[in-house]
């Protein structure tokens, strides 16, 4: 259950009411880097598919739409509860939003992939690029991506909501219900 400030600023988020600046929201943790340096990882992170074709973050968070990317784990009882919330959103508006699921550890992709196909929702997980993963030059955007805690953990779910305009309204590392009819009836309006 989410505390009751975490659920009002989601709920206020979801029927227009967003803060002015991404805030993370959630889990209070001592993290590896800013919510700044969160926000702009996600113009540089390179997320595959599982045939290694590369997501175009950046130009599918220009299209217009909202986005939510959502960091996943299949050992993650949170990750797993928000499923029957994903599949209320592929029922009723599957199209409103682009929402991009993301292993949440490299290492995890394989194992995590294979979970998610087993929901049959309309929309793929991603990892993270094996160069990006690689290369200790990128280490610092990677771990700002996954919200990486002081100490290298990652806290999932962590979602980031993206506005039509490409800007991170908000950053919520907690379980969402999706599924609750006033969220869900949110989530689905049209945006202007």
């Amino acid at each position: 259950m989410l505390p009751s400030a975490v659920r009002l600023a989601a709920v206020l988020f979801l029927l227009g009411g967003a803060p002015v600046a991404a805030e993370i929201i959630g889990q209070r943790i001592d993290r590896a880097a800013s919510e700044e340096q969160m926000t702009a990882s996600l113009r540089r992170i390179e997320l595959v598919d599982a045939s290694g074709a590369r997501l175009d973050l950046t130009a599918l968070l220009a299209n217009g739409k909202p986005t939510l990317i959502t960091l996943w784990a299949h050992w993650c009882p949170n990750c797993r509860a928000e499923i029957a919330g994903f599949h209320k959103i592929a029922a009723a508006c599957p199209d409103k939003w682009n929402i991009v699921f993301v292993s949440s550890r490299f290492e995890d992709y394989a194992e995590d992939l294979a979970k998610f196909r087993g929901f049959g929702l309309p929309w793929k997980i991603y990892g993270v690029s094996k160069r990006m993963a690689s290369d200790p030059g990128e280490y610092d955007i990677l771990r700002a991506f996954v919200g990486a805690t002081s100490n290298g953990e990652v806290l999932t779910p962590l979602h980031y909501f993206v506005s039509s305009k490409g800007k991170v309204d908000m950053i919520v590392n907690a379980r969402m219900d999706f599924a609750a009819p006033p969220r869900l009836a949110a989530f689905c309006a049209d945006r202007p």
